[in-house]
């Protein structure tokens, strides 16, 4: 595992023009059944599971598409007009894991799309580590992965074409890319050797802690 941990890392395959299509759909299958072993606090609010065909009370959603998705995704994002990076993902994908998470109704006049409570916290806490569990299985299994923000993914329009209901916010477009690359440009991650180590993240705590009252008012 510790091995596993040490090997994932950022892998950005784009392709200019589109990869040749090869089936995924049984090894996501695999990775989607791992990553929902992830640990999460609180169910989630009914209103995500009383609707649609996903009914878990788990934080988080997955929507997968797998390579011919992933290309057809590509062609209507290009038709559209964008030029940024997402379309050439998209033409290298084996597939793509769209992974949402889950935040409970806005009570009154709330701005934003959730509130910035707690169990909010907690929700996105367990969606992430459930993402993190599903690139570890993938990158046990030696495919190339890519955690994105989303990008052009993330508006109302790609959502839709999805079916990602509006009530979801997208934690991250998970990219996942097939062994032969072809004359892909494939881009590393920026951040992965700028971490530093444990000490410049991690500290033992030294309590500081109020006295302690004499019971019999010594």
């Amino acid at each position: 595992m510790d091995e596993v941990i040490r090997a994932r890392r950022t892998d950005k395959v784009l392709a200019g023009e589109p990869l040749p299509v090869d089936d995924l759909r049984s090894v996501v299958e695999e990775l989607v059944a791992v990553a929902g072993w992830a640990p999460f606090h609180k169910p989630v609010a009914r209103v995500h599971t009383q609707a649609g065909e996903m009914t878990s009370i788990v934080p988080w959603r997955f929507h997968l598409l797998d390579a011919a998705g992933c290309r057809a995704l590509r062609e209507a994002l290009v038709a559209r007009g964008d030029r940024n990076k997402i379309p050439r993902l998209l033409g290298a994908a084996s597939a793509l894991v769209q992974a949402t998470w889950l935040p409970n109704p806005t009570r009154g006049d709330a701005a934003g799309p959730f509130e910035a409570t707690v169990e909010n916290m907690e929700h996105i806490a367990a969606a992430g580590a459930a993402v993190q569990n599903l690139l570890l299985a993938a990158t046990a299994r030696g495919i190339r992965n890519y955690w994105s923000s989303g990008g052009a993914l993330r508006d109302t329009e790609a959502c839709g074409w999805m079916g990602i209901p509006e009530r979801e916010i997208l934690l991250g477009a998970l990219f996942l890319f097939p062994a032969d690359t072809g004359e892909a440009e494939v881009s590393a991650g920026s951040h992965r050797d700028r971490r530093g180590g444990p000490a410049d993240w991690s500290r033992w705590v030294r309590l500081a802690l109020p006295p302690a009252e004499d019971p019999f008012g010594g």
